[in-house]
């Protein structure tokens, strides 16, 4: 038996790759003609486009990972049907179980791809993919870039609005409040440079103090020292895709210290895992639409098929995702609800199959 799931695997497998090929060349020749329209911005030339799209291709093939799995999983069975491969397996006494098994078998080596290719592949591509294009496209003379990052320390509210790198800011303004809340003083750096020890050295400095009266003045040079630990700072000026797990649960620890809306990075950090966790559950899937109602069909209407049944994976997962912040449902569960949903009719479907 570990020969036929090896075998079963295999042509799920190959099947999965050349999809994930066909859906990256697609989403990359898109992503290309949005670049091209940037071109002429700043520096940016015709080759630094080709290399955007090609660091954003770690972040497409995670995001489309349980649909290639999906129909990989319905074109590499359709396949083996279609040469009369799996009515000869199944003749032998080989029950649809068994044949779960073998794409569960597929679908945890391709899991653990996904996993490895969205922890230490997609978030370093990420980050390079922002700052190189920013730092090519950005109008130095402006404040364009804008990243609008929101940091407390303490009574000291940051807000970051030009990220050059994780060392250096423009356009950072800090408000600093009295114990009981109200604004003592505004001040705006046109830039800010992180130094050792959480000192921060601000340039071209416009302070405003609110007192008896409104005092403002200018400062050439301003030096701070700040509570804020790097590992937050590294996190919080980048996107939710340029962060690794660990990278999220550490913001979301200082965003509940500090009594900040923590959502949005749970809700990342639980549909990265439950992305992965798709994967099986998408080659699951693929058997009851191979041995149920398109058993008959060729591959073109299963791709059909299965490729409908991803477009509604990827809205219902957007749809739960901002349902749970409107309506504070239970982040963990409107992450894995989908999953469970494809689990559900995986095993539905594999019931009422022959």
């Amino acid at each position: 038996m570990k020969l036929l799931d090896r075998y079963l695997a295999l042509a799920a497998a190959r099947a999965t790759l050349l999809v994930m090929v066909m859906l990256l060349a697609l989403i990359a020749f898109i992503n290309l003609t949005t670049q091209l329209q940037d071109v002429g911005r700043g520096s940016f030339q015709v080759a630094d486009a080709f290399l955007l799209v090609i660091a954003q291709l770690p972040r497409n093939a995670f995001d489309i990972f349980p649909i290639a799995a999906l129909l990989g999983g319905m074109m590499g069975l359709g396949g083996l049907a279609k040469h009369s491969e799996l009515v000869a397996v199944r003749a032998a006494g080989v029950g649809l179980r068994r044949l779960g098994y073998a794409m569960l078998l597929a679908g945890g080596v391709f899991a653990a791809a996904a996993g490895t290719l969205g922890e230490l592949v997609m978030p370093a591509a990420e980050r390079f993919a922002d700052e190189y294009g920013d730092e090519l496209k950005r109008d130095r003379s402006s404040l364009a870039g804008l990243s609008g990052s929101w940091l407390r320390d303490g009574r000291r509210v940051f807000n970051i609005l030009q990220v050059e790198s994780l060392q250096s800011y423009g356009g950072v303004y800090i408000y600093e409040f009295d114990e009981a809340g109200r604004l003592e003083s505004v001040a705006l750096a046109r830039r800010a440079e992180v130094g050792p020890e959480r000192r921060w050295q601000l340039r071209d400095v416009e302070l405003t103090r609110f007192g008896e009266r409104i005092e403002t003045e200018a400062e050439a040079l301003m030096e701070i020292e700040t509570g804020l630990d790097p590992s937050v700072m590294e996190v919080s000026v980048i996107d939710t895709n340029n962060m690794s797990i660990p990278m999220l649960q550490e913001y979301v620890r200082y965003l509940e210290a500090n009594d900040l809306q923590a959502g949005r990075y749970q809700m990342a950090m639980w549909q990265r895992i439950a992305n992965v966790a798709a994967v099986p559950a998408m080659l699951l899937l693929s058997l009851p639409f191979v041995f149920g109602p398109l058993r008959s069909g060729g591959n073109s209407a299963r791709f059909v098929v299965g490729f409908l049944v991803g477009i509604v994976y990827i809205l219902g997962k957007g749809a739960l995702a901002d349902g749970a912040q409107v309506y504070g449902a239970p982040i963990w569960l409107s992450a894995w609800l989908p999953v469970g949903l494809i689990l559900a009719a995986a095993l539905f479907g594999m019931s009422r199959a022959r």
